[in-house]
């Protein structure tokens, strides 16, 4: 049997061959794209060419025809290939029965080289028409499109129908013109008169011609001419390899006018039925993400956007603009001009139709991978801050892959990814950087849980009815202060009533924008880091962060939200000394911003990064040092563990039981961890509003008081966002929706915070010595001066003067003098009560005598705390 192998190359369909293999194709541009079936192929890079006849995989190097497809996948020589192909497989004309060149008058006859080579040739005489007649240029001025920079870019041209008398004097392309349409069967042109238009795909492959009719009484249904027996394709569809969102228009000259505003991004559909499935597939094939439907405004406009919507809604965000009533782009262009529809298409409104998910992205383990064109990207790794969005991008192409790690919000570390594929895929450095942004959109919009914000964070456990239940009974209780303190002690830790609050208190505000802080001062052994550790077990895991040392940039060089609603729990202070800084910036500005200076790999030129972590924080540290630096401990909560002899006893009575216990009292001791844990989940971040605040007063006559106030003010807060599932919660009056209520302070929570604050902030006279003591009541005897005395060193318009902090001042002459003692002894014991506080150095520089007042009423003579100038709760208004 004589086997014509070049008439089955001819007449054989490859790419239903290639199919019949049960290999599914898909068409992007004049190509389609498969797996390949000679390697093992997990990311499609066979190419058949139906146009050409011939099939390649860049991977694996396989190239060939429709018979040497069929000779390598059967494993048999190209003789049997051929004869195979003409008995077996569908879709092949038999070579006795296929016409012979220049004999066929049906479109499918003409190999779709030959005609991509014709209608090149015809859009170029076109284009000079175009250039040397003046018709064309004068219809598309007249539409109010001008611009020759436009004309230019799209491959304008003009049919002045003379086409003919420049053909050859050969039937055979006369008639291969009529197959492809250009001719008409008259031998007339069929785009005599018109301006055309190249429309190409994404790829640049010519797909046809469309001609727009210039002569101003051409009938409507005459106006708009297209090749026959060719899809109509999409307008400046290359758009879609450089933009995430597209606007979709009816006409090519809607888009012209569109882009003429500044929205390269557009694309013609060609008529209100012109989007057909097929094209809503290279949407997605290339990554859009967004599309916007500006379509006439009639009735076939608006039913079209309504068909549209229904065609796209279900892989892209898809919204409809509203034209006035009988107007297209280009028709408001003419009346409005190109800066008015530039303003209509920026105030575009928001989508009224999105995406369940994103259109071709598949999720990976702590990723995502998705395909524009060919380029498969796959993102691991996601790091999201709100000045960062890291991640490891893996890129594979035409049998070749990289692999970087980026910042997205680095346009630095964005250029040098972009030049880098461009180098090594050989793609254009547009559509390579087109695609970076489109990974930048998806990578802000993957969901936490798939982008892995925090992989080293701790899963947040589900909570069941039961452990919900059993949390909101615990906030619920009017007994929670008094429950918190005795599971404390279930937990081992024994006495420390404000210490156990105090703690307990810290780690709930870090739901506060303005978190306590606590410094645990104490001797060594005294029991510091179990008041500490018994507290952080009550949090919750994933809030919790615990460290044993700290150097001094470590904190600026953190993840970015790895510190937000946090408890930072530090152990011993000489660990961290030289994070202190740090520390308390953390606090008091619930920020570290830092700037590093680094080399850029772009350009070799210095330059410096910037990097944010976020608070606020609650910060807990243990320290046996006393003499800490004042700038730090002002700007925590200070407390001490009880040294006292009975607290001792009462700890080593203790310690026995809870050796034998053991593994009981773990067993014990784990649902009230988890309770606490669970109501601390379900606290949520409210704010807090004292309407107590003004009648609400602290001692004034130390300057420290202006740090511990504020502090007292957050104490305050706390407990009332401890309380908060015993309040009701208030909307705020004309908030936005979905505002956050508030909760009030009540007057429990403002007693429970004086209470605690007495006894943290507070003085005892027992913190004096026997001799301090007893100068301190003499002084307070000493205070005889008449009020009116005191009225004149007071300036006009002050408060009335409390009895004793406002009483007249002394000099140590006079406190001899009264109290017979020798000035040695006043002058060491009085130091003593001025470090305490009990007495205030008035003014005392040099060339000045030295004058003292006393800030003491007489309280503590029972030996318990006092803290000076806290208004009592019962004197509170309601």
């Amino acid at each position: 049997m004589k086997v014509d192998f070049e008439q089955i190359k001819r007449t054989t369909d490859i790419v239903q061959v290639v199919a019949s293999y049960g290999i599914e194709l898909k068409k992007v541009g004049q190509d389609h794209v498969g797996l390949c079936p000679f390697h093992d192929d997990h990311h499609p890079s066979l190419r058949v060419t139906p146009g050409k006849g011939l099939f390649r995989c860049p991977s694996c190097k396989a190239t060939g025809n429709v018979i040497q497809f069929v000779a390598r996948k059967e494993g048999i020589g190209e003789r049997e290939a051929g004869i195979k192909l003409l008995t077996t497989i569908p879709g092949v004309h038999r070579a006795a029965d296929a016409p012979a060149n220049g004999q066929a008058n049906g479109a499918h006859a003409l190999l779709e080289e030959r005609a991509q080579l014709l209608l090149e040739r015809a859009l170029a005489i076109y284009q000079k028409h175009f250039t040397d007649q003046p018709e064309g240029r004068a219809y598309l001025a007249g539409r109010g499109i001008g611009n020759a920079g436009l004309w230019e870019r799209h491959g304008t041209g003009y049919c002045n129908g003379r086409l003919p008398e420049l053909l050859p004097n050969d039937e055979r392309v006369r008639g291969e013109l009529k197959t492809l349409g250009l001719l008409l069967p008259d031998g007339r042109e069929r785009f005599a008169g018109c301006v055309v238009f190249p429309i190409r795909d994404a790829e640049g492959h010519l797909t046809t011609l469309y001609g727009r009719r210039c002569a101003a009484n051409t009938p409507k249904e005459n106006r708009h001419h297209f090749l026959p027996g060719r899809p109509t394709g999409l307008w400046n569809a290359a758009a879609l390899k450089t933009h995430a969102h597209i606007i979709l228009v009816e006409s090519v000259l809607d888009g012209l006018s569109v882009e003429l505003a500044g929205s390269a991004n557009v694309v013609a559909v060609q008529g209100t039925n012109g989007l057909s499935a097929a094209d809503a597939q290279t949407l997605r094939d290339y990554g859009v993400q967004r599309v916007t439907l500006l379509l006439d405004g009639d009735q076939p406009g608006r039913e079209a956007t309504a068909k549209m919507k229904t065609l796209l809604a279900s892989s892209f965000s898809c919204n409809g603009r509203s034209l006035p009533d009988g107007e297209d782009p280009n028709s408001y262009l003419q009346k409005h001009g190109a800066k008015k529809l530039a303003a209509f298409l920026a105030a575009e409104a928001p989508a009224t139709t999105a995406a369940a998910t994103t259109p071709g992205v598949t999720v990976l383990p702590g990723g995502f991978a998705v395909q524009f064109g060919l380029r498969h990207y796959e993102i691991r790794g996601l790091e999201r801050g709100p000045r960062k969005l890291k991640a490891t991008v893996r890129v594979e192409h035409a049998g070749k892959l990289h692999v970087d790690t980026l910042d997205f919000y680095s346009a630095r570390w964005r250029r040098q990814l972009a030049q880098d594929l461009t180098r090594i895929f050989d793609d254009a450095a547009a559509v390579i950087e087109a695609d970076i942004a489109k990974l930048m959109s998806l990578c802000e919009q993957a969901d936490q849980t798939v982008s892995g914000l925090n992989a080293a964070t701790t899963p947040v456990e589900t909570l069941t009815p039961e452990q919900r239940a059993e949390a909101e009974a615990l906030g619920k209780s009017p007994d929670l202060i008094q429950m918190i303190l005795d599971d404390y002690d279930r937990c081992g830790l024994v006495g420390e009533r404000a210490n156990k609050l105090l703690c307990y208190l810290a780690l709930t505000s870090r739901k506060m924008e303005k978190p306590l802080a606590v410094l645990i001062l104490s001797s060594s052994g005294a029991g510091k880091t179990m008041l500490q550790d018994t507290a952080m077990q009550f949090c919750p895991p994933e809030d919790l962060v615990k460290l044993t040392s700290l150097s001094g940039k470590a904190l600026f060089y953190k993840e970015g939200s790895s510190l937000k609603n946090k408890v930072l729990a530090l152990e011993e202070g000489d660990g961290v000394e030289e994070a202190m800084y740090a520390l308390r910036n953390l606090i008091s500005a619930g920020e570290l911003v830092s700037e590093s200076t680094i080399k850029d790999p772009a350009t070799g030129r210095l330059t410096t990064m910037e990097n944010r972590v976020e608070g606020p924080t609650a910060v807990f540290l243990t320290t046996t040092k006393p003499d800490s630096d004042p700038e730090t401990k002002s700007r925590f909560f200070i407390t001490s563990v009880d040294e006292s002899r009975a607290q001792t006893q009462a700890i080593l009575v203790s310690q026995p039981r809870q050796r034998l216990a053991g593994l009981t009292d773990k067993m014990a001791v784990e649902p009230i961890l988890r309770k606490h844990r669970n109501f601390q989940r379900l606290l949520q971040p409210l704010p807090v509003v004292n309407r107590y605040a003004d009648q609400l007063s602290y001692a004034d006559d130390r300057l420290q008081g202006r740090r511990d106030q504020p502090k007292y003010l957050n104490l305050i807060n706390a407990v009332a966002l401890l309380r908060q599932m015993q309040k009701a919660q208030v909307a705020p009056p004309n908030a936005p929706g979905g505002a956050l209520p508030y909760i009030e302070v009540d007057k429990e929570d403002i007693r429970l915070a004086n209470e605690l604050a007495t006894e943290i902030l507070g003085h005892s006279l027992d913190e004096l010595s026997r001799p301090a003591t007893d100068l301190l009541q003499l002084l307070l005897k000493m205070r005889t001066k008449p009020a009116a005395d005191t009225a004149k060193e007071k300036n006009a318009g002050d408060p009335p003067p409390s009895p004793a902090r406002y009483a007249p001042g002394f000099t140590r002459r006079e406190i001899r003098e009264f109290t017979g003692w020798g000035n040695a002894r006043v002058h060491r014991y009085l130091q003593e009560l001025i470090e305490l506080e009990f007495v205030l150095m008035e003014h005392g520089r040099n060339g000045v005598l030295h004058r003292y007042r006393l800030a003491y009423d007489g309280q503590g003579g029972d030996g318990g705390k006092f803290l000076l100038g806290l208004k009592p709760v019962n004197e509170l208004r309601n």
